[in-house]
């Protein structure tokens, strides 16, 4: 019998393949090729369904952790905090509230736009399924059918022709009427039985071609349906992956009470309260001299300890810091000079008279 010719030689298709019957690894039997696609299909709309449900799974944990974060926003703890602390932490309050109303509006999306078109072309895609399934195997039966018939009406095409041969024998043994009778009858029941044959063979023709036809249109459609299938189901995972983007969920959540605080933590310059306030700023813990001057002839110790270690320009007659930041003794070696550092000659340090208890100057605050 000659090969049978692909209809699409340069593709690998549904309809080329799955003709033959394979064995069956968990049995005995045979597997019909039909009967793999089959399978196929419906391992891919129970992957569809699991989808499905992992997708309503994630909405209901979106739509959980909203309701929390709206909860916690309502929240009455730190609510007597005033000024502008106060303001930024009903900010913080706040961005829980519109954070839990991004997250419903993402599960709504979720819902409408991933989880709903799978459901309903699964449900659809079943119902495709169904209908390929029962019309090819109607034909796959009444194709056996047809076969079972041309088997028995050959087996009983045999059993006349070797009555026929027994009778024929029998009347070149003995001649008798009888015998005559018995071999015109045999040849009549083997002329029946031989019409018989031709018809099934026919009929089980007409079956096969028809059976053909429907299992190439039918593999298409069942191609047609995986390739849908899978376009479908990349083109939702894809909706499912950018749906955070669009929503914009920290930018629209955070950006409120981010603005507030950094408006909080701002510099003030012109904050009410004593001259020495108002020209502060953010950084309380760094001290300096208003305006280091040194007067002309005055230079800075320059040893261990010194002011030049530690960063201080001395003017004559003025403390450098403010006496809480030194003790009595510091603020007395603070001011050692070396002899002759006014009139240009070495010598020993002196410390003038009255340096340890003037008041400091008025202290600024360093950005």
């Amino acid at each position: 019998m000659p090969e049978q010719q692909l209809l699409k030689p340069t593709e690998w298709r549904y309809c080329d393949y799955f003709w033959a019957d394979k064995k069956d690894p968990q049995g005995n039997g045979t597997v019909a090729g039909f009967e793999l696609l089959l399978q196929k299909q419906l391992k891919g709309k129970q992957m569809q369904k699991e989808m499905s449900e992992f997708v309503r799974e994630r909405i209901k944990i979106e739509e959980e952790y909203a309701k929390n974060l709206a909860k916690l926003s309502q929240n009455s703890l730190a609510a007597q905090e005033e000024g502008s602390l106060g303001e930024a932490w009903a900010q913080v309050k706040k961005s829980l509230a519109d954070e839990a109303e991004v997250h419903l509006k993402f599960s709504a999306k979720l819902h409408s736009e991933v989880e709903k078109p799978l459901m309903n072309f699964r449900e659809n895609f079943k119902k495709d399924m169904k209908k390929c399934d029962h019309h090819i195997t109607d034909l796959r039966k009444q194709l056996a059918s047809r076969y079972a018939s041309v088997e028995k009406a050959r087996k009983a095409l045999t059993e006349r022709q070797r009555d026929l041969e027994m009778k024929t024998q029998q009347l070149e043994i003995k001649l008798s009427n009888k015998t005559e009778e018995d071999i015109k009858k045999a040849r009549r029941k083997s002329t029946q039985a031989g019409g018989d044959p031709m018809r099934c063979v026919d009929l089980y023709n007409q079956a096969q071609s028809k059976w053909f036809e429907e299992m190439v249109t039918t593999t298409l459609e069942l191609e047609r349906l995986e390739v849908e299938r899978v376009g479908m189901i990349r083109q939702h995972l894809c909706q499912y992956t950018q749906l955070p983007h669009e929503t914009d969920m920290f930018n629209q959540s955070l950006s409120p009470w981010t603005n507030c605080f950094e408006k909080w933590t701002r510099p003030k310059t012109e904050s009410c309260g004593s001259e020495s306030t108002k020209r502060a700023t953010f950084a309380p813990w760094t001290w300096r001299l208003d305006t280091p001057v040194r007067p002309p002839g005055v230079l800075p110790r320059r040893g261990p300890g010194g002011p030049v270690e530690r960063g201080w320009w001395l003017p004559l007659g003025e403390a450098a810091l403010p006496p809480t930041l030194l003790s009595t003794e510091e603020r007395g070696q603070s001011w050692q000079f070396q002899k002759g550092d006014l009139d240009g000659s070495a010598g020993e340090s002196q410390i003038f008279p009255g340096q340890e208890d003037r008041p400091a100057t008025r202290p600024c605050l360093q950005d």
